[in-house]
C-alpha cells in the first residue's frame, strides 16, 4: 500500500485537489434553478417601507444579493445601473416594466445605505435584514456566495440564475415591443 501512495502520490494529491474545488462549486450553487417559482421576499426598504417581491409580478425582475463589503458586487454596479437605466419604464410585449430588487448581505445599516447612495443604485428596491448570509432571504434561495442574481419572468418564475448581463440584455431587448 505504501509503495502504491508513493508511485501515485502526484495523482492523488491532483484527484483531492479536484475534489475540493468541484465540493467548493457545487457548495455555492444557489438552491433554485430556472423554471422553479422564486421564493417571496417580505421585508422592509432602505427608506423603512415595506416590500414584497410578490407585489412586482407582471414585471420582469432582477433579483441581485450583493454586499457594500463585496468587491465583485461593486463591480458589477455599473452593468446593473446600465441594465436599469436601459429597461425601466419600458413598454413590453407581456409585461408591465423591468426592476431590480437588491438584497443586501449586510450587518451594518449605514454601511449599506452610504454604499447605495455612493453608488448611485438608482432603483428604488433595497431590503436588508442585517442578517449576512443568516438573513432568511439569502437561506431562502439557497444563496451562500455574492453577487448572486435570479432573473424573473413576470409570474415569479426563475428565468435565469446568475447570467452575464449580455443574456439578461438580450432576453430583455427580444421582449421590447
Amino acid at each position: 500500500m505504501i509503495d502504491f501512495l508513493k508511485k501515485y502520490r502526484f495523482y492523488l494529491i491532483i484527484a483531492a485537489f479536484l475534489l475540493y474545488f468541484l465540493g467548493k462549486y457545487i457548495y455555492a450553487q444557489p438552491k433554485y434553478v430556472n423554471g422553479e417559482v422564486a421564493p417571496d421576499i417580505v421585508g422592509t426598504m432602505h427608506n423603512d417601507t415595506p416590500f414584497q417581491l410578490s407585489n412586482l409580478r407582471g414585471n420582469y425582475v432582477l433579483v441581485d444579493f450583493w454586499g457594500s463589503w463585496c468587491g465583485p458586487c461593486i463591480q458589477e454596479t455599473p452593468k446593473l445601473r446600465q441594465l436599469y437605466t436601459n429597461f425601466h419604464g419600458k413598454t413590453y410585449t407581456d409585461a408591465k416594466d423591468f426592476d431590480i430588487v437588491s438584497v443586501g448581505i449586510e450587518s451594518d445599516k449605514t454601511r449599506w445605505l452610504s454604499a447605495i447612495e455612493r453608488l448611485d443604485m438608482r432603483w428604488q428596491y433595497h431590503v436588508s435584514d442585517f442578517q449576512n448570509l443568516n438573513s432568511p432571504m439569502a437561506k431562502s434561495y439557497g444563496v451562500r456566495v455574492i453577487p448572486t442574481k435570479f432573473l424573473l419572468n413576470t409570474e415569479g418564475v426563475i428565468i435565469g440564475v446568475n447570467q452575464p448581463f449580455e443574456e439578461i440584455e438580450k432576453l430583455l431587448k427580444s421582449k421590447l415591443k
